[in-house]
């Protein structure tokens, strides 16, 4: 209970300081917002005239607005965005999508959730319009300072939709903060209309917050529940006679993201403790660990860093999501984490997950241990959430994340007024490479992939399948003008433009590249192109990596120009002599997302500024006796527009929040 002796001391010193409002709304004055900086850009984009970040940093709020806005994804209306949270399928039938958010701001701030609907994870609607999109925001004493990541019980209290989320009061918080117990608690709020509000549970007993205890002591985090039900880990531990568990036992359980000081990330899980009961649940030890600071499992799975976020639960076969009590024995288990300060770039994050087998523990839990791990997305991108999906006699997992901006000193973020966006929504799936030569190199060292010696001789290669979901493929087809080409030989070096080039920002690449065994050309493509700026996505077979060149992407010096680097190996065939990257490339103005032979994916951030700045083709590093051959080549011109409902502009200014925001405790706002 200390740290409901925390909330309870800081609700008396706060009310004893101030006479604000006991409810604590965030409506109500608790910050002095002062408009800033509302006046025009005296230069916009064209193909001649040069202009310098400087000068463009003087630029009025939101003044750049459309210049680098993605169109034909999720992103939030205006300010700032982040992390996808509180994602389900609604009851008619329609994917609901959260996210956090903090509103005519560029900067985190005191987060809300924002949340919108659609039937194609493609064409959104904001709930009560763009103008008034607020579902769930700080509004108690234990959540006034923000309101993080959730995820969805459903049916949750009173058999409605509940979002379980991480409340955020005053206080220490981050993984390097001397973090203290209380900042961050677990509470729920449940949706009686398929998520257009919410009603918190109440404060106190039975109430919120529903977990406050810290399971072990100083902790680098506590947050982001991930509530999951599992039929193969119920199953497992009913069939555990060793267990201590005793009683009835709830269908749900939870995982909590953090860390240790000084001793490394873990996740903890927590089960419910009877049925229809959410407000109770018992802790079962820890659930993911690597013991150690900023551990590695390999040079192809990115950095466990000191404190781990936004963990998901899946159980996955060739299809997709596999809802099985464990008799399907071609399902593996995965568990998705963000890390924390295990990288020198990339805001210190990587968005990581992990094949891992089971065992129960002696508190009615259970250990996952690592199998093989791999990257999410190489790129600037974070916070990854997958949830099942199961609608029309299909059972899906359905993956997005977060995409930031790479302004990294926030230089012209005030005239754009906007940061983030997510990632295009993609299914989760086990890729089975069949008939791989038993004799290549690497076969069995640790990486990203498993290998099952087939009873017949054979050797399967095994590993998490990631792609856009089909329904995203099928509308930016609809709505592009498409282009075909014929099939080219990569056979001098260079730059080779395509024949019929993009009309703008807004298109979609595809190509099967075919190349020899021990080739050693590297090859590729060019978007986003005129003579002064251009972004090269090269795949080098030697070195096995898919690099984003970006020194070109743009003449303005304050966007990050490191080169995106992501390993991807592609298996030799047994009696093949010959192998086969399936590349494709979403160009969604400053968003460039690249998914390779349906496991590989990166997302990175370029900001051209030149109007011609668009234009697409091949490239290569040169021609030798076994040249790169490109078949199967498209260019889909156009995509959609993901939010019809919307004005062009849905700018409504930026605020300051002033300096009473640091009085309170709260996250100063810009």
């Amino acid at each position: 209970m200390e740290s409901i002796k925390v909330i309870a001391l800081t609700l008396a010193t706060l009310t004893t300081a101030s006479s604000a409002q006991a409810s604590f709304d965030a409506s109500i004055p608790l910050q002095i917002r002062q408009n800033t900086n509302e006046s025009a850009c005296p230069v916009v984009p064209d193909q001649n005239t040069f202009v310098d970040s400087q000068t463009l940093s003087q630029c009025g709020n939101a003044s750049l607005f459309s210049t680098w806005r993605p169109r034909a994804r999720f992103i939030a209306p205006e300010g700032w965005m982040n992390d996808p949270m509180g994602m389900f399928l609604r009851s008619d039938g329609r994917f609901h999508a959260g996210y956090q958010s903090s509103g005519m701001h560029i900067t985190g701030g005191n987060s809300e959730s924002l949340q919108a609907y659609s039937d194609d994870f493609t064409i959104w609607t904001d709930f009560d319009g763009f103008e008034d999109y607020r579902t769930l925001w700080p509004s108690a004493i234990y959540d006034i300072r923000a309101v993080f990541d959730g995820s969805i019980i459903n049916p949750g209290f009173n058999g409605y939709p509940t979002i379980f989320y991480t409340s955020v009061t005053f206080g220490p918080l981050g993984a390097v903060a001397n973090e203290t117990e209380g900042v961050e608690t677990q509470s729920m709020a449940y949706t009686e209309d398929d998520g257009a509000t919410w009603r918190k549970l109440n404060y106190g007993q039975g109430g919120n917050p529903i977990i406050y205890e810290w399971p072990e002591q100083n902790l680098t985090g506590f947050r982001d529940p991930y509530a999951f039900r599992s039929k193969y880990l119920s199953k497992m531990l009913s069939d555990n006679s060793t267990s201590n568990q005793t009683g009835p036992v709830g269908e749900w359980f939870s995982t909590l993201s953090g860390g240790q000081t000084g001793v490394g990330p873990h996740l903890w899980l927590y089960k419910q403790k009877e049925k229809d009961n959410f407000v109770e649940w018992d802790f079962a030890g820890r659930f993911f660990e690597i013991g150690g600071l900023r551990q590695s499992w390999s040079e192809w799975s990115g950095n466990f860093g000191i404190n781990f976020e936004t963990a998901f639960v899946a159980r996955l076969n060739e299809t997709g999501y596999a809802n099985d009590d464990g008799s399907d024995d071609t399902a593996v288990e995965f568990i998705g984490m963000g890390t924390e300060r295990g990288r020198e770039d990339h805001q210190l994050h990587w968005p990581l997950w992990a094949a891992v087998n089971y065992t129960t523990n002696d508190v009615g839990g259970f250990t996952a241990n690592v199998l093989f791990a791999g990257v999410a997305d190489w790129g600037s991108s974070y916070a990854f959430v997958a949830v099942p999906y199961e609608k029309d006699g299909q059972s899906r997992h359905i993956m997005a994340g977060w995409t930031y901006e790479d302004d990294e000193d926030l230089v012209v973020a005030k005239p754009m007024g906007w940061q983030g966006a997510f990632t295009l929504f993609r299914d989760l799936s086990v890729k089975y490479i069949r008939n791989v030569d038993p004799s290549a190199p690497g076969l069995y060292e640790k990486g990203s992939w498993g290998v099952k010696n087939e009873t017949d001789g054979s050797v399967t290669v095994y590993t998490l399948r990631q792609k856009v979901v089909s329904e995203t493929i099928n509308a930016y087809r609809a709505g592009s003008n498409i282009s075909t080409f014929p099939n080219t030989t990569l056979g001098s070096e260079g730059y080779t433009p395509f024949e019929t080039q993009p009309s703008g920002r807004f298109y979609r690449l595809s190509a099967d590249f075919t190349f020899e065994n021990n080739a050693t050309q590297a090859f590729g493509m060019r978007v986003l192109a005129s003579e002064a700026e251009y972004t090269d996505i090269m795949y080098d077979p030697v070195a096995e990596k898919l690099t984003v060149n970006r020194n070109n992407s743009s003449i303005l010096e304050n966007f990050g120009t490191v080169t995106e680097v992501g390993k991807l190996r592609i298996w030799p065939l047994a009696n093949q002599t010959t192998k086969k990257l399936s590349l494709s490339v979403y160009v969604d103005n400053s968003v460039v997302e690249i998914y390779a032979n349906d496991e590989f994916a990166l997302t990175t951030r370029v900001y051209p500024w030149y109007s011609n700045s668009t234009g697409a083709g091949f490239l290569s590093t040169g021609a030798n006796e076994s040249a790169v051959v490109a078949g199967n080549v498209e260019l889909w011109d156009g995509l959609v527009n993901a939010w019809p409902a919307r004005p062009d502009n849905t700018s409504k200014g930026l605020v300051w929040d002033g300096p009473i925001a640091d009085i309170w405790g709260l996250y100063p706002g810009y």
